[in-house]
């Protein structure tokens, strides 16, 4: 047996603040990086229009980054596609071998170094064929985070000989028997992904709802009418915003973020709905 690899899988659209900051993530991270952009839902542009395809232009060619045209699969719905796609790209990297592991890099989900060496010590050691962890979420800002347990998300896993992906995403061997997963008490995962302009945060719940996810519905709105003038003022919404992004425990951070975030613009406003485009 060689040396284990990691496959990095990442999708992007209209993300761009984040998208290359996670992307940096995932090139230190991973061996290779199978990258494609493109919108999953017929009801917005398929291309990105916030200058992330410019921005790929600029790195398609990087030595580890295998850039995968975005296909076009309106046929069934937008979640189905992403996962026939997160399931078939990973298979288009020479990495792709029993024994390497599958690192699902969303573009808005960070990590300090010091757990992703974690993960990497966990992908060696592991006793099961996937892994999952805690996951702090934060909306508007850098501060208002709700901390998640782990819920058997499928962030990495073992590639094993005649394995698919389910309709929930997690990985299942050939038998039908879903992965066995480990948790990692010690590493957080710090998910971005209600700290997003208006626009691209409306077009999150719309697709939701193309998926069928009912419980979605005016979840949008809500995001949109929280208001607050001190920090303290949040948790008189605590009901609200934690209805959107199931789960307890939201909270005020006021500890680090991951060191990738450093120069990320967003880093210190206090609204991300009054970003200007």
């Amino acid at each position: 047996m060689g040396e284990m690899k990691i496959i990095g899988s990442m999708f992007t659209w209209n993300n761009l603040e984040f998208f290359k900051c996670a992307l940096k993530q995932a090139l230190e991270f991973c061996d290779e990086v199978v990258l494609s952009e493109g919108c999953h839902s017929h009801q917005y542009p398929i291309r990105s229009t916030d200058g992330t395809c410019e921005y790929i232009e600029t790195i398609k060619n990087h030595p580890k980054i295998k850039f995968v045209e975005f296909e076009e699969r309106f046929g069934s719905r937008y979640d189905m596609t992403m996962l026939q796609m997160r399931g078939d790209y990973p298979k288009l990297s020479p990495l792709y071998k029993p024994g390497n592991w599958i690192f699902c890099c969303d573009d808005d989900v960070f990590f300090f170094r010091k757990d992703l060496e974690r993960l990497r010590e966990a992908m060696h050691s592991a006793t099961g064929d996937s892994l999952d962890f805690r996951v702090r979420h934060f909306s508007y800002n850098f501060r208002f985070s709700l901390l998640e347990p782990a819920r058997g998300g499928i962030y990495a896993y073992r590639i094993v000989k005649d394995f698919r992906l389910r309709g929930t995403g997690s990985p299942l061997y050939s038998t039908g028997k879903r992965f066995r997963t480990q948790i990692l008490p010690n590493v957080i995962g710090f998910h971005y992904g209600h700290v997003k302009k208006p626009e691209r945060m409306k077009a999150r719940w719309v697709m939701s709802v193309e998926k069928d996810t009912e419980a979605s519905i005016g979840r949008y709105e809500q995001w949109m009418n929280v208001k607050w003038e001190k920090d303290e003022d949040i948790f008189k919404n605590r009901a609200i915003l934690e209805s959107i992004r199931p789960g307890e425990g939201f909270n005020i951070y006021k500890g680090e973020h991951p060191e990738f975030l450093a120069d990320h613009p967003w880093r210190y406003i206090n609204d991300v709905r009054e970003v200007k485009c």
